[in-house]
């Protein structure tokens, strides 16, 4: 049995070789077909705008023009993947999350794609090229995650505050604000699914609270950069509860945090918790993010030839830890022993580390790459701890890296506490299977996306 595994083993990575060496030899990046995305949360449309070069394609014009039509519209689930997988469903994950955590099939977006709002396709630059428009609802790919049937409401807490029945409830959101859980300010993102909290990290609003019918319709929230009143009105009505958030939280900095006094205002009132029922919420964020382009990183043939080399050092066992590519970049996950309840990593972890920085120190750090660590922990019920933790092991790495001799300018570390497990949060072994570190090699070259 062992010989013929190790049998089989050797027949997938000597194909996998082949494969990489052939992606060495073609142009799998030319310029025949390019495309350009962008996202606006206002809408909820994430738009793209697709390119041919009918030169660089092997066609002409204006004869092809039916031939360019169709290799546009062929290609375009692949144009477009990468930035659509970036965009952020809640606070821990983005829509290529879910498609790694099995959660989501890729085969579902690709239809949704195929099947979303085209524009003809119209000669550019003296008829040279050929542009063309797509536009995704993201509310179509919204209502494939909401699987609740029935809603449950928050209760009028032992201490209420005196408080009035509201239209609705608008959340200003505006400006940098203090990271929940961190030493930092930034910005709100907006998302697919965002919850609220109070300053005590206790949940006031997410998804499973909206009616599954208004959530399939409208979405949890609506996005908006300044005060309409008269855009408003339909959504929040004309008298809303206005509230200054406090924080941001998440991993992706979509919730907003707000005063526990705000918070009773909503809880006191049985009118307000309809509110949330009902999804009667606008949350105000900064123009910069409420739409702008999507980026995402450009894999040419010297990225996958980068992954050989990770993926020859796995093959001879080198090197411990699992090594993938995913949508993000190259992943390098790592089952480090940590103190329990603690960064401080146990004293037989040098080795290990040491062969991680061997392997980004010949391999990764050029120009062209930037490191991204990530830290999780299992989940067992304590949310905010559980993310300072793994943002505290995170930086952990990064610091043993540096003392190891490694430049880490360009690196950059996060945590996502107990919010994205691989393995059963019940079992013992599920747990240990969750805490883990991620190290991604991210291609800097990123926002237009190219095919042959």
């Amino acid at each position: 049995m062992e010989a013929s595994t190790g049998s089989k083993k050797r027949i997938i990575f000597a194909t996998a070789l082949i494969f990489f060496i052939c992606l060495r030899s073609i142009p799998l990046f030319s310029q025949a077909y390019s495309s350009q995305s962008a996202v606006n949360w206002a809408t909820k449309k994430f738009n793209s705008r697709l390119e041919l070069d009918f030169s660089q394609a092997g066609l002409k014009h204006p004869v092809d023009r039916g031939s360019a039509v169709d290799a546009l519209s062929s290609r375009l689930p692949s144009l477009i993947k990468e930035p659509l997988l970036s965009i952020i469903v809640d606070s821990s994950r983005s829509l290529g999350d879910l498609i790694l955590l099995d959660e989501l099939r890729f085969e579902v977006l690709t239809e949704i794609t195929k099947t979303a709002q085209k524009s003809a396709g119209v000669f550019i630059n003296n008829g040279q090229d050929m542009e063309m428009y797509h536009t995704i609802d993201l509310e179509n790919i919204a209502s494939l995650l909401i699987k609740h049937k029935t809603t449950y409401t928050q209760q009028i807490p032992i201490q209420s505050l005196s408080s009035k029945p509201y239209t609705g409830i608008l959340i200003d959101a505006r400006g940098s604000l203090p990271v929940q859980g961190e030493f930092l300010n930034e910005k709100l993102h907006p998302s697919l699914f965002p919850k609220i909290w109070t300053d005590a990290m206790e949940l006031i609003y997410e998804k499973n609270m909206v009616e599954p019918s208004i959530a399939l319709r409208k979405g949890l929230v609506s996005y908006a950069d300044r005060i309409n009143e008269k855009e408003f009105a339909e959504r929040i009505g004309n008298d809303p509860l206005r509230i200054k958030a406090q924080k941001v939280f998440g991993v992706y900095r979509t919730d907003p945090v707000i005063s526990r006094e705000d918070a009773l205002k909503i809880l006191s009132v049985p009118q307000n918790l309809e509110l949330l029922k009902n999804g009667k919420i606008i949350i105000l964020v900064d123009s910069d993010l409420l739409s702008h382009a999507v980026v995402a990183p450009e894999k040419t043939a010297t990225y996958y030839a980068v992954f050989k080399e990770f993926l020859e050092l796995a093959y001879d066992k080198r090197f411990p830890d699992k090594i993938e590519d995913t949508h993000k970049g190259i992943q390098i996950t790592s089952h480090f022993n940590f103190i329990a309840d603690s960064p401080e990593l146990l004293a037989n972890e040098k080795e290990h580390l040491d062969s991680i920085a061997r392997l980004l120190q010949q391999h990764a750090l050029s120009n062209e790459y930037t490191i991204e660590i990530e830290g999780h922990t299992a989940s067992v019920g304590k949310p905010e701890g559980e993310m300072i933790l793994s943002i505290q092991r995170a930086e952990t790495i990064l610091s043993e890296l540096q003392n190891r001799g490694i430049d880490t300018s360009s690196f950059s570390y996060r945590g996502y506490g107990g919010t994205l497990p691989i393995g059963d949060n019940e079992t013992e072994e599920g747990r240990a299977e969750n805490r883990r570190v991620e190290i991604y090699v991210v291609p800097k070259a990123t926002y237009i996306q190219r095919s042959n």
